[in-house]
């Protein structure tokens, strides 16, 4: 189906695709192949691509590269963007020149059993006063805004919890996140809004 979300401004692009279409449908669509084994991964994978062709019609898959952190780019002087697909959805965002990150992520309890994976003492103590469900809302955005940033970031080797630090949230639907990343005390900004059981989130900024 054509994209359910979307978000165009002097920025960026951005959208979010629910996945109702097989494989074919989008190998006749765009000049992509799916190089996962596995046929539900080269569906998502397929998806995301579609994404970026619908929000940049003849969007140039033959020039993407992949950094030594396996990040997909597009070279020196082009668009950059980001992808992200799980079960049922693909998303994609695209920058005229700075950097961004997108993800997408169910809501789902077994993010309680990770969390020590990705939450530093901090964090523990901004979810803590909230109910199971509640926390198990908010901590799966946790784990997407924080994978939002690694996909911005870009160049690996980063320790979700003490690297990428969540410093204030909106208790909401659909809102924005102050983050700090690495050694750095700049503020950087995450938003995000949920769709049905999803969260979706997206930066975009340059990080050092």
């Amino acid at each position: 189906m054509p994209l359910v979300r979307s978000i165009e401004n002097a920025e960026l692009s951005l959208g979010l695709w629910e996945i109702t279409e097989d494989s074919s449908f989008f190998e006749l669509a765009i000049p992509y192949r799916a190089v996962a084994s596995n046929p539900v991964q080269q569906l998502q994978q397929l998806a995301s691509r579609m994404v970026l062709n619908a929000l940049r019609p003849l969007f140039p898959f033959e020039q993407i590269q992949l950094n030594p952190a396996g990040k997909p780019f597009l070279p020196e002087g082009m668009s950059q963007f980001s992808i992200s697909h799980t079960k049922g959805f693909a998303a994609g965002i695209i920058s005229a020149e700075t950097p961004v990150g997108i993800d997408i992520e169910f809501i789902s309890p077994r993010v309680l059993k990770i969390e020590k994976k990705f939450l530093n003492p901090f964090e523990y103590a901004l979810l803590a006063p909230l109910s199971e469900q509640d926390r198990i809302v908010f901590s799966s955005l946790f784990w997407s805004i924080k994978e939002t940033v690694y996909k911005c970031w870009g160049n690996g080797g980063v320790d979700f919890a003490e690297q990428i630090r969540i410093q204030s949230f909106a208790l909401q639907d659909n809102g924005t996140a102050a983050i700090q990343f690495g050694q750095s005390t700049a503020v950087h900004t995450v938003h995000y809004f949920r769709e049905g059981d999803l969260w979706l989130s997206y930066m975009q900024a340059f990080l050092q």
